[in-house]
């Protein structure tokens, strides 16, 4: 027994050497030289095979950055990188709007460099945390944010002769916790115990939504926190926006109704949807404050397609819906009710209707306990190219006679259908 267990080691053993001494055979390395300004800057990618569970053996390339000047490399804190298991600079960026040459380098932490005095000025903008660190620039949309985007090791050779810019803007925000004057290197560091505002945690979902037009303030998506309080909001005012004045370090919660902002999905809230619905406006005191935009009437519901899976949604809606849009979609294909081939009710599934002939089916699906209606192709019916087209066309000449404000008394309120939070005693 004894010797068939020695046995399976040595054998393991043999396989782990050879293993390893395969991955360090066909491991190969590129290395890249770049200046800017005074610093040169080095990368080198090391592309080698490891095992992937899925799909044996993988290639799978890192890209390790070096920053020298003078030919002496830049030493950073030990708190670059802590626990990824890639201790080493993964991304440099170089600030073309900096009144003289500025880098932002790091991977979990973040750090500006520039020369001073004929020395090397490492300041930190960001000690790691728990999540990636991130970049976004506050005003480079019409003086609005752009993109947020958080910020990874590269990991594709062919980008090794090429510096990334961060340029366009001027306030630059790092990890949701700082912002960059990119023009003077000046630097506000707020929220720093990233607390919430009125029991409203912030951002959620990350990134910055607008800025104010005194640049001194950014609004953030925000969801009010039930679990901690005796008096919750109702169902559908549990987001709010923070507007949060990074200069002064404190914030105000604007909280809105999702169903007055026809707010269906938080991911989806873009610059349109806070125009439409909110406004900055002075305060006495020359401060401006985000508000409501005073709307004679809300705009109309409408459905949602996507073109990803072919789906058609109305949300939220009543049952009185159902007969509705059935009859709409029997109107648009020519059918009569001998075109609803079936039509059940299943405790977990909502009403199901089956609709069309032995060439095309399609399923209309109302749950009211979700306030959700759907019309898509059949779950089981061939994939045909005239599906995707069909139901598209179905939704947009449904939505236009919603945006007509036909149709409206069949929406409800979002949350309507959910039992608020019971108040603690």
């Amino acid at each position: 027994m004894k010797t068939a267990v020695i046995g399976v080691l040595i054998i393991a053993v043999l396989a782990v050497c050879l293993g390893l001494s395969y991955w360090l055979r066909t491991a190969k390395t590129i290395e890249k030289k770049l200046t800017y300004g005074p610093f040169t800057i080095q990368k080198i990618a090391t592309t080698r095979k490891v095992v992937n569970l899925n799909y044996g053996w993988v290639k799978q390339t890192t890209v390790a950055c070096t920053i020298s000047y003078k030919g002496q490399p830049i030493r950073f804190p030990s708190s670059l990188e802590t626990n990824t298991g890639l201790p080493f600079l993964w991304k440099v960026y170089t600030l073309p709007e900096a009144p003289y040459p500025t880098l932002i380098a790091g991977s979990q932490s973040l750090y500006l460099i520039s020369i001073k005095n004929g020395k090397v000025e490492l300041v930190p903008l960001l000690e790691q945390s728990s999540s990636f660190a991130s970049k976004q620039f506050l005003d480079i949309e019409n003086g609005q944010p752009g993109y947020f985007q958080e910020i990874y090791m590269e990991n594709d050779p062919q980008d090794l002769g090429r510096l990334d810019q961060l340029e366009g803007g001027r306030f630059l925000m790092i990890g949701e916790k700082v912002v960059l004057d990119v023009s003077t290197g000046k630097t506000w560091r707020f929220n720093a115990q990233n607390k919430a505002v009125d029991n409203y945690t912030f951002p959620w979902p990350h990134g910055a939504l607008a800025f104010s037009p005194d640049q001194t303030s950014i609004v953030f998506c925000a969801e009010f926190q039930s679990w901690n309080t005796q008096d919750p909001p109702p169902p559908d005012s549990t987001h709010g926006l923070v507007v949060y004045n990074f200069i002064q370090d404190k914030g105000y919660v604007v909280p809105y109704s999702t169903t007055d902002t026809r707010m269906i999905n938080v991911q989806k809230i873009n610059q349109h949807w806070l125009h439409t619905f909110f406004e900055w406006r002075k305060d006495p005191n020359g401060q401006f404050q985000l508000q409501f935009k005073p709307l004679k009437t809300l705009p109309p519901w409408t459905g949602r397609y996507n073109p990803k899976d072919g789906y058609y949604t109305l949300y939220p809606v009543k049952a009185e819906m159902l007969p509705v849009f059935l009859k709409f979609v029997l109107q648009q294909m020519n059918w009569t009710d001998a075109n609803i081939l079936e039509d059940k009710t299943g405790e977990y599934t909502g009403r199901t209707l089956i609709l069309g002939t032995e060439e095309l089916k399609f399923d209309l699906i109302f749950k009211e306990d979700e306030q959700k209606l759907s019309f898509s192709k059949h779950i089981y019916a061939e994939n045909k190219p005239e599906y995707l087209s069909l139901v598209k066309n179905i939704a947009a000449v449904f939505d236009k006679e919603l945006l007509f404000e036909k149709h409206q008394e069949c929406f409800g309120r979002i949350g309507s259908k959910l039992e608020q939070a019971p108040k603690k005693e």
